[in-house]
């Protein structure tokens, strides 16, 4: 775990907290093909990769993002409270789901938009939370 981080205020964000996780890690042992095996450890250990990312959020300096992050069997159940603007060591698996396009709002046909016109057609929303790269 690294260094707690606290704001000038007393918030403490970053890694909050790590829960023990009550599922055995069994490796990959109910994997029938190997090939599949591998590739799940692959990605595994890509996803564990400890990279930098600022934190954005859409709504503004005063949002926060807090969130327990836990890939596979086994892992610890990590808390992360994230304020935007702050840079964090954070696992490349947490930063891939944070940053799921699947996870943007859509905005839909005929609903208004802020002037009062209807959209027309289907279009993607903005994210609300992403995290950006700072050397990876």
């Amino acid at each position: 775990m690294s260094a707690e981080m606290v704001t000038s205020w007393g918030e403490k964000h970053g890694l909050i907290n790590t829960l023990s996780n009550s599922i055995a890690d069994r490796g990959f042992d109910h994997f029938v093909k190997e090939d599949l095996k591998k590739k799940a450890e692959a990605l595994r250990k890509e996803e564990s990769k400890v990279v930098k990312a600022r934190y954005l959020n859409k709504n503004g300096q005063n949002e926060r993002l807090t969130k327990p992050y836990m890939r596979w069997a086994g892992d610890p159940i990590q808390i992360y409270h994230l304020i935007p603007g702050q840079v964090y060591d954070l696992p490349y698996g947490f930063v891939k789901e944070i940053n799921d396009p699947n996870k943007k709002m859509k905005i839909r046909s005929e609903i208004l938009d802020a002037d009062g016109r209807p959209t027309l057609k289907d279009q993607e929303g903005e994210a609300l939370h992403q995290l950006v790269p700072v050397g990876f």
